[in-house]
């Protein structure tokens, strides 16, 4: 269930979700996870000039935060949403699938 975000966009940390456990050097960059925490992020990234942006990022902003999901925007373009153990991410897949399909943003989910 992931589709790729492509080259180059997003400011995302992949392979590293909430509560994973890891290891870091000495400029604070992590080198390696120790041990996963059971967390996945979805990550979606809305396309800048798509004429539906403001509109999707209402509706994505408006389905996380009834869904109760701890999530982070950045620079309103990017979203990332926590997705605890056992959480079914299958309704907001289902309100990504037509913006995807129209180019208006891009998403995968990460474990």
């Amino acid at each position: 269930m992931t589709h790729p975000l492509p080259p180059g966009r997003g400011a995302f940390n992949y392979g590293i979700c909430y509560r994973d456990v890891v290891t870091i050097d000495s400029n604070h960059l992590v080198t390696v996870v120790l041990e996963k925490s059971g967390h996945r992020t979805l990550r979606i990234a809305l396309v800048v000039d798509h004429p539906d942006r403001e509109q999707l990022h209402e509706l994505l902003h408006g389905s996380v935060v009834e869904a109760d999901l701890p999530h982070e925007w950045l620079q309103g373009t990017y979203l990332a949403v926590d997705l605890p153990p056992g959480t079914d991410p299958t309704v907001l897949v289902k309100i990504l699938k037509a913006p995807a399909q129209a180019g208006a943003l891009h998403w995968e989910i990460d474990s």
